[in-house]
Protein backbone atom coordinates (compact mmCIF):
# COMPACT_ATOMS: atom_id res chain seq x y z
CA UNK A 1 0.00 0.00 0.00
CA UNK A 2 1.04 3.83 0.22
CA UNK A 3 4.73 4.21 1.21
CA UNK A 4 4.62 7.60 2.67
CA UNK A 5 2.73 6.86 5.67
CA UNK A 6 5.20 3.88 6.77
CA UNK A 7 7.14 6.03 8.57
CA UNK A 8 6.76 6.05 12.09
CA UNK A 9 3.26 3.99 12.15
CA UNK A 10 4.25 0.83 13.71
CA UNK A 11 7.41 -0.08 15.29
CA UNK A 12 8.44 -3.88 14.51
CA UNK A 13 7.79 -6.71 16.44
CA UNK A 14 9.65 -10.58 16.15
CA UNK A 15 7.50 -13.25 17.92
CA UNK A 16 8.73 -16.54 18.41
CA UNK A 17 6.21 -18.87 17.70
CA UNK A 18 5.45 -22.30 18.54
CA UNK A 19 4.48 -23.82 22.24
CA UNK A 20 5.84 -27.31 22.15
CA UNK A 21 6.43 -28.56 25.58
CA UNK A 22 10.05 -29.53 26.81
CA UNK A 23 11.62 -32.88 27.57
CA UNK A 24 13.32 -31.69 30.66
CA UNK A 25 10.34 -30.53 32.19
CA UNK A 26 7.91 -27.42 32.50
CA UNK A 27 9.76 -23.88 32.29
CA UNK A 28 13.02 -25.39 30.57
CA UNK A 29 14.12 -25.19 27.22
CA UNK A 30 15.47 -28.11 25.16
CA UNK A 31 18.45 -28.56 23.88
CA UNK A 32 16.66 -28.79 20.23
CA UNK A 33 14.86 -25.85 21.13
CA UNK A 34 17.69 -24.44 21.56
CA UNK A 35 19.20 -25.28 18.79
CA UNK A 36 16.73 -23.79 16.26
CA UNK A 37 16.57 -20.67 18.15
CA UNK A 38 20.40 -19.81 17.41
CA UNK A 39 19.80 -21.09 13.89
CA UNK A 40 17.03 -18.79 13.53
CA UNK A 41 18.47 -16.11 14.72
CA UNK A 42 21.68 -16.67 12.64
CA UNK A 43 19.27 -16.67 9.52
CA UNK A 44 17.51 -13.59 10.77
CA UNK A 45 20.74 -11.75 10.75
CA UNK A 46 22.29 -13.27 7.71
CA UNK A 47 19.13 -12.05 6.07
CA UNK A 48 19.05 -8.91 8.03
CA UNK A 49 22.67 -8.06 6.19
CA UNK A 50 22.18 -8.98 2.43
CA UNK A 51 18.85 -7.25 2.66
CA UNK A 52 20.77 -4.04 3.57
CA UNK A 53 23.73 -4.69 0.58
CA UNK A 54 20.51 -4.63 -2.03
CA UNK A 55 19.33 -1.79 -0.28
CA UNK A 56 22.60 -0.18 -1.31
CA UNK A 57 22.49 -1.56 -4.76
CA UNK A 58 19.17 -0.52 -5.35
CA UNK A 59 18.03 2.43 -3.80
CA UNK A 60 15.16 3.45 -5.64
CA UNK A 61 11.45 2.16 -5.66
CA UNK A 62 9.58 2.83 -9.12
CA UNK A 63 5.97 2.71 -9.29
CA UNK A 64 3.91 4.96 -11.77
CA UNK A 65 6.95 4.97 -14.04
CA UNK A 66 5.84 1.31 -14.34
CA UNK A 67 2.77 2.45 -16.13
CA UNK A 68 4.16 3.65 -19.12
CA UNK A 69 2.45 2.68 -22.53
CA UNK A 70 -0.78 1.74 -19.94
CA UNK A 71 1.07 -0.56 -18.67
CA UNK A 72 0.33 -2.89 -21.35
CA UNK A 73 3.66 -3.20 -23.31
CA UNK A 74 6.05 -3.13 -20.05
CA UNK A 75 7.41 -6.60 -19.53
CA UNK A 76 8.29 -5.55 -15.58
CA UNK A 77 4.62 -4.96 -14.89
CA UNK A 78 3.39 -7.89 -17.04
CA UNK A 79 5.92 -10.20 -14.58
CA UNK A 80 4.40 -8.24 -11.58
CA UNK A 81 0.83 -8.72 -12.85
CA UNK A 82 2.04 -12.89 -13.36
CA UNK A 83 3.79 -12.70 -9.49
CA UNK A 84 0.84 -11.20 -7.43
CA UNK A 85 -2.04 -13.72 -9.64
CA UNK A 86 0.19 -16.52 -8.45
CA UNK A 87 0.16 -15.69 -5.27
CA UNK A 88 -3.54 -15.34 -5.21
CA UNK A 89 -3.81 -18.79 -6.83
CA UNK A 90 -1.87 -20.21 -3.98
CA UNK A 91 -3.47 -18.44 -1.28
CA UNK A 92 -7.18 -19.40 -2.19
CA UNK A 93 -6.00 -22.74 -2.21
CA UNK A 94 -4.40 -22.63 1.16
CA UNK A 95 -7.62 -20.95 2.22
CA UNK A 96 -10.13 -23.21 0.79
CA UNK A 97 -7.80 -26.44 1.67
CA UNK A 98 -9.38 -25.34 5.34
CA UNK A 99 -12.76 -25.33 4.32
CA UNK A 100 -12.88 -21.31 4.75
CA UNK A 101 -14.63 -19.46 2.41
CA UNK A 102 -12.00 -17.33 0.75
CA UNK A 103 -13.30 -13.71 -1.17
CA UNK A 104 -11.51 -10.95 -2.03
CA UNK A 105 -12.50 -6.98 -1.79
CA UNK A 106 -11.41 -4.04 -4.28
CA UNK A 107 -10.41 -1.34 -1.67
CA UNK A 108 -8.98 1.82 -2.25
CA UNK A 109 -10.24 5.46 -1.75
CA UNK A 110 -8.10 6.39 -4.83
CA UNK A 111 -11.22 6.55 -7.34
CA UNK A 112 -13.60 8.63 -9.09
CA UNK A 113 -12.14 12.25 -9.08
CA UNK A 114 -8.88 10.76 -6.89
CA UNK A 115 -8.19 7.80 -8.94
CA UNK A 116 -4.66 6.85 -9.48
CA UNK A 117 -2.70 4.80 -12.15
CA UNK A 118 -2.44 2.05 -9.27
CA UNK A 119 -6.47 1.80 -9.61
CA UNK A 120 -6.56 2.39 -13.39
CA UNK A 121 -4.67 0.15 -14.44
CA UNK A 122 -4.39 -2.78 -11.71
CA UNK A 123 -8.18 -3.05 -10.62
CA UNK A 124 -9.51 -4.36 -14.37
CA UNK A 125 -5.70 -6.79 -13.99
CA UNK A 126 -7.61 -7.91 -10.31
CA UNK A 127 -11.26 -8.34 -11.66
CA UNK A 128 -9.52 -10.56 -14.42
CA UNK A 129 -7.56 -12.55 -12.47
CA UNK A 130 -9.80 -13.44 -9.80
CA UNK A 131 -12.53 -14.23 -12.86
CA UNK A 132 -9.99 -16.52 -14.50
CA UNK A 133 -9.24 -18.27 -10.84
CA UNK A 134 -12.77 -18.62 -9.65
CA UNK A 135 -12.29 -15.80 -6.61
CA UNK A 136 -15.42 -14.26 -5.63
CA UNK A 137 -14.63 -10.66 -5.50
CA UNK A 138 -16.25 -7.46 -4.76
CA UNK A 139 -15.28 -3.93 -6.18
CA UNK A 140 -15.95 -1.82 -3.67
CA UNK A 141 -14.35 1.35 -6.19
CA UNK A 142 -17.61 2.37 -7.79
CA UNK A 143 -19.87 2.53 -4.60
CA UNK A 144 -16.51 4.68 -2.85
CA UNK A 145 -16.21 6.72 -6.02
CA UNK A 146 -19.86 8.45 -4.86
CA UNK A 147 -18.65 9.73 -2.25
CA UNK A 148 -16.39 12.78 -1.20
CA UNK A 149 -12.80 12.32 -0.39
CA UNK A 150 -12.96 14.77 2.45
CA UNK A 151 -15.80 13.28 3.76
CA UNK A 152 -14.76 9.47 4.18
CA UNK A 153 -11.07 10.02 4.58
CA UNK A 154 -9.19 12.85 6.63
CA UNK A 155 -7.77 14.34 3.16
CA UNK A 156 -5.95 16.85 3.50
CA UNK A 157 -4.14 15.81 6.26
CA UNK A 158 -4.17 12.39 5.63
CA UNK A 159 -5.79 9.74 2.49
CA UNK A 160 -7.06 7.02 5.13
CA UNK A 161 -10.49 6.43 6.21
CA UNK A 162 -12.32 8.82 8.94
CA UNK A 163 -14.99 7.55 11.43
CA UNK A 164 -17.13 8.08 8.61
CA UNK A 165 -15.06 6.43 6.07
CA UNK A 166 -14.91 3.28 8.32
CA UNK A 167 -18.48 3.43 8.58
CA UNK A 168 -18.96 3.38 5.03
CA UNK A 169 -16.33 0.72 4.82
CA UNK A 170 -18.24 -1.87 7.53
CA UNK A 171 -21.84 -0.77 5.64
CA UNK A 172 -20.04 -2.42 1.77
CA UNK A 173 -18.02 -5.28 3.99
CA UNK A 174 -21.82 -6.24 5.82
CA UNK A 175 -23.33 -8.33 2.69
CA UNK A 176 -20.18 -10.67 2.54
CA UNK A 177 -20.78 -10.95 6.61
CA UNK A 178 -24.02 -11.82 6.23
CA UNK A 179 -23.89 -13.93 3.22
CA UNK A 180 -21.31 -16.79 4.77
CA UNK A 181 -22.76 -16.16 8.17
CA UNK A 182 -22.98 -20.09 8.34
CA UNK A 183 -20.23 -20.78 6.54
CA UNK A 184 -17.89 -23.19 9.00
CA UNK A 185 -14.19 -24.42 7.76
CA UNK A 186 -13.34 -27.91 8.77
CA UNK A 187 -9.84 -27.10 9.69
CA UNK A 188 -8.89 -27.50 13.58
CA UNK A 189 -5.78 -27.52 15.60
CA UNK A 190 -4.75 -28.43 18.25
CA UNK A 191 -2.80 -25.83 21.25
CA UNK A 192 0.09 -27.47 20.85
CA UNK A 193 0.02 -26.32 17.16
CA UNK A 194 -1.30 -22.84 17.55
CA UNK A 195 1.01 -20.41 17.55
CA UNK A 196 1.02 -17.38 20.39
CA UNK A 197 0.14 -14.91 17.53
CA UNK A 198 -2.04 -14.62 14.75
CA UNK A 199 -0.85 -11.10 13.27
CA UNK A 200 1.97 -9.16 13.43
CA UNK A 201 1.24 -6.37 16.26
CA UNK A 202 3.35 -7.03 19.33
CA UNK A 203 1.20 -9.04 21.27
CA UNK A 204 -0.86 -7.47 24.43
CA UNK A 205 -0.25 -3.57 23.82
CA UNK A 206 -1.81 -0.65 23.80
CA UNK A 207 -0.06 2.53 22.46
CA UNK A 208 -0.99 5.79 20.75
CA UNK A 209 0.74 6.55 17.38
CA UNK A 210 0.89 9.62 15.12
CA UNK A 211 2.70 8.40 12.28
CA UNK A 212 4.80 11.72 11.96
CA UNK A 213 1.49 13.42 11.36
CA UNK A 214 0.68 14.47 14.67
CA UNK A 215 -2.30 12.72 14.23
CA UNK A 216 -2.79 10.16 17.10
CA UNK A 217 -4.30 7.49 17.44
CA UNK A 218 -4.76 4.40 19.90
CA UNK A 219 -3.73 1.13 18.66
CA UNK A 220 -5.30 -1.81 21.10
CA UNK A 221 -3.37 -5.69 20.45
CA UNK A 222 -4.77 -8.84 21.91
CA UNK A 223 -2.51 -11.77 23.12
CA UNK A 224 -2.48 -13.06 19.57
CA UNK A 225 -1.30 -9.76 17.95
CA UNK A 226 -4.59 -9.07 16.33
CA UNK A 227 -6.27 -5.63 16.19
CA UNK A 228 -8.66 -5.84 18.54
CA UNK A 229 -9.53 -5.53 22.41
CA UNK A 230 -9.92 -9.06 23.32
CA UNK A 231 -8.54 -12.62 22.76
CA UNK A 232 -9.57 -15.03 20.76
CA UNK A 233 -10.42 -18.60 22.53
CA UNK A 234 -10.54 -22.02 21.95
CA UNK A 235 -12.24 -24.37 20.98
CA UNK A 236 -13.88 -21.86 19.04
CA UNK A 237 -17.79 -20.78 20.05
CA UNK A 238 -18.62 -18.63 17.14
CA UNK A 239 -17.79 -18.04 13.80
CA UNK A 240 -14.74 -16.31 13.01
CA UNK A 241 -14.10 -14.38 9.91
CA UNK A 242 -10.60 -13.14 9.47
CA UNK A 243 -9.55 -9.73 7.74
CA UNK A 244 -6.10 -9.65 5.48
CA UNK A 245 -4.74 -6.49 4.49
CA UNK A 246 -2.88 -3.56 4.15
CA UNK A 247 -3.64 -0.26 5.56
CA UNK A 248 -7.28 0.06 4.48
CA UNK A 249 -8.33 -2.59 7.14
CA UNK A 250 -5.61 -1.51 9.73
CA UNK A 251 -6.96 2.14 9.61
CA UNK A 252 -3.91 4.06 10.85
CA UNK A 253 -5.31 7.70 12.69
CA UNK A 254 -8.44 5.81 13.91
CA UNK A 255 -8.55 4.40 17.39
CA UNK A 256 -9.47 0.64 17.69
CA UNK A 257 -13.08 1.55 18.68
CA UNK A 258 -13.69 3.53 15.25
CA UNK A 259 -12.12 0.96 12.54
CA UNK A 260 -14.43 -0.90 10.51
CA UNK A 261 -13.77 -4.38 11.87
CA UNK A 262 -15.07 -3.15 15.10
CA UNK A 263 -18.12 -1.67 13.65
CA UNK A 264 -18.76 -4.77 11.97
CA UNK A 265 -18.12 -6.89 15.44
CA UNK A 266 -20.87 -4.27 17.29
CA UNK A 267 -23.29 -4.85 14.75
CA UNK A 268 -22.80 -8.99 15.03
CA UNK A 269 -21.73 -9.73 18.13
CA UNK A 270 -21.87 -13.66 17.53
CA UNK A 271 -18.86 -13.31 14.99
CA UNK A 272 -15.39 -13.30 16.01
CA UNK A 273 -13.95 -10.45 13.53
CA UNK A 274 -10.24 -10.71 13.60
CA UNK A 275 -8.03 -7.74 12.19
CA UNK A 276 -4.58 -8.68 10.87
CA UNK A 277 -4.45 -5.81 9.00
CA UNK A 278 -0.90 -4.33 8.27
CA UNK A 279 1.02 -1.25 6.99
CA UNK A 280 2.31 -1.76 3.63
CA UNK A 281 0.77 -5.15 3.32
CA UNK A 282 0.79 -6.94 -0.05
CA UNK A 283 -0.31 -10.48 -1.43
CA UNK A 284 3.37 -11.61 -0.75
CA UNK A 285 2.58 -10.47 3.54
CA UNK A 286 -0.59 -11.97 3.04
CA UNK A 287 0.14 -15.29 2.09
CA UNK A 288 3.46 -15.71 4.28
CA UNK A 289 1.07 -13.80 7.28
CA UNK A 290 -1.56 -16.97 6.00
CA UNK A 291 1.02 -20.17 6.46
CA UNK A 292 2.70 -19.00 9.10
CA UNK A 293 0.12 -18.63 11.44
CA UNK A 294 -2.99 -16.72 10.72
CA UNK A 295 -4.73 -20.27 9.54
CA UNK A 296 -4.29 -21.06 13.28
CA UNK A 297 -7.14 -18.76 14.16
CA UNK A 298 -9.59 -21.50 12.68
CA UNK A 299 -11.35 -18.76 10.41
CA UNK A 300 -14.71 -19.72 8.44
CA UNK A 301 -14.62 -16.72 6.38
CA UNK A 302 -11.16 -14.98 4.87
CA UNK A 303 -11.90 -11.61 3.74
CA UNK A 304 -8.11 -10.36 1.60
CA UNK A 305 -8.31 -6.87 1.03
CA UNK A 306 -6.23 -5.81 -1.98
CA UNK A 307 -6.14 -3.06 -4.71
CA UNK A 308 -3.67 -1.58 -7.58
CA UNK A 309 -0.85 -0.99 -5.37
CA UNK A 310 -0.26 -4.45 -4.53
CA UNK A 311 1.18 -5.48 -8.05
CA UNK A 312 4.00 -2.57 -7.84
CA UNK A 313 4.41 -3.34 -4.48
CA UNK A 314 5.85 -6.91 -5.85
CA UNK A 315 9.01 -5.17 -7.12
CA UNK A 316 11.80 -6.27 -5.49
CA UNK A 317 12.95 -3.12 -3.84
CA UNK A 318 9.77 -2.69 -2.81
CA UNK A 319 9.84 -5.72 -1.34
CA UNK A 320 13.41 -5.14 0.40
CA UNK A 321 12.11 -2.39 1.69
CA UNK A 322 8.83 -3.00 3.21
CA UNK A 323 8.31 -7.50 3.19
CA UNK A 324 7.12 -8.45 6.47
CA UNK A 325 8.96 -10.97 6.20
CA UNK A 326 12.72 -9.70 6.22
CA UNK A 327 14.27 -12.01 3.93
CA UNK A 328 16.10 -10.40 0.67
CA UNK A 329 14.63 -10.63 -2.82
CA UNK A 330 16.81 -10.59 -5.36
CA UNK A 331 16.13 -8.79 -8.84
CA UNK A 332 14.59 -11.04 -12.00
CA UNK A 333 16.26 -10.55 -15.23
CA UNK A 334 13.35 -8.33 -16.08
CA UNK A 335 13.30 -6.83 -12.76
CA UNK A 336 17.26 -6.10 -13.47
CA UNK A 337 17.26 -5.06 -16.94
CA UNK A 338 14.05 -2.42 -15.82
CA UNK A 339 16.27 -1.15 -13.25
CA UNK A 340 19.45 -0.79 -14.73
CA UNK A 341 17.73 1.17 -17.30
CA UNK A 342 15.52 3.22 -15.68
CA UNK A 343 18.00 4.42 -13.26
CA UNK A 344 21.57 3.70 -14.12
CA UNK A 345 21.77 5.02 -17.39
Amino acid sequence: MKKSIIAGLLAASVSITGCGSSSSGEGHISEEQSRKTREMLAESKRNAQQVEKLNELYKETPDQILFENNGQNSAVYKELQQRYKDQLAELKKSVEATGAKFVVAIITPEVGVAISDFTRYGHPFIRQACNELGVEYYDLGPALATQKPTVITQMPRDGHWSKAGAIFLADQLEPIIIKYKDHRSTAVYKDSERPETFGDLAPSTEEVLDGGKDMPYKVVANAQGLRMDHDVVFPKKQQHVLFLGGSQFYSPFLDNEFIATSVLAQRHPDIEMMNAGMIAGCTDDFLSLWEEKAKYSEPDVVIMQTNGTDITDLFFTNRNHLARSKKPYEPSPVEEAYFMNRFRR
